[in-house]
């Protein structure tokens, strides 16, 4: 014998279902609008109290890993290339795109924190519905992604990432064992600050911390669109060399180094 379900009873499962999820995602921290790094590149460890001076905070790299990074800091002091994959306009990846200075925007979701950066258009999905990590992950640029809420602090894991991408401009070079742990909480009305620990026992003798901090921007400041390839003039090529490209597409040969 078939059972007749009220309409007006499933009506309101669906507006429970609803109304939870919307409960779930409103009771989240206000993080609308875009926002601006304002601290540059990884500095002082986080504190969750906004930095005023922005300290020296170098990485504990092993022997070989220091060797790498101190030969890219000299070459760009006499302006040669250094291993920035992003001067091709490759992706930077995780971390590398935490730091960066171009805008970004979050968009909360009950099972999700969306990262939308102009960088590259690139989108961070972080899972917040207690899925585990995959059994089977290839190793890509922002690696895979899951989160938790403590309060109204966001508590990121990423792994499986790349070992061919740096962690931030100078060049400084990491292995495929890098894992990355962010807490994201903002410590003023428009200042949030994400305090990142950054481990790789292939690179590091023992975990990074540092903070990168960023500061709500007016309501009419939107992301743009950011092509990289259509407008890379300094690419590097097979030869190691830099190059600027002119007008017509090809190198200008006084202008390379």
């Amino acid at each position: 014998m078939l059972k007749v379900v009220s309409t007006t009873v499933i009506s309101l499962i669906l507006f429970a279902g609803i109304t939870s999820a919307t409960e779930r995602t409103s009771s989240r921290p206000d993080w609308s609008g875009v926002w601006l790094n304002v601290t540059g590149n990884f500095s002082n460890p986080g504190s969750f109290k906004p930095i005023t001076t922005v300290g020296s905070n170098p990485p504990p790299l092993n022997a070989e890993y220091d060797k790498k990074w101190k030969t890219s800091l000299a070459a760009a002091q006499q302006g040669e290339p250094i291993n920035d994959p992003t001067a091709n306009c490759e992706w930077p990846g995780t971390p590398f795109i935490i730091m960066s200075t171009m805008p970004l925007e979050f968009i909360i979701q009950p099972d999700r924190v969306v990262i939308l950066y102009e960088w590259m258009s690139q989108v961070r999905r972080i899972y917040t519905d207690g899925r585990k990590v995959p059994e089977e992950l290839d190793p890509s640029y922002g690696g895979f992604s899951t989160g938790h809420w403590e309060g109204d602090t966001l508590v990121v894991d990423t792994v499986g990432l790349r070992g061919d991408t740096v962690i931030e401009p100078s060049g400084l070079e990491h292995t495929d064992q890098l894992t990355v742990h962010e807490r994201i909480r903002k410590v003023a009305p428009d200042l949030i600050e994400t305090e990142v620990t950054m481990t790789d026992p292939g690179a590091f003798t023992k975990p990074w911390k540092a903070s990168i901090q960023y500061h709500r921007q007016a309501p009419d400041f939107r992301i743009l669109e950011y092509p990289c390839t259509e407008n890379n003039r300094n690419g590097v090529g097979a030869d190691g060399i830099t190059y600027t490209l002119g007008p017509d597409g090809k190198p200008l040969e006084e202008k390379k180094w």
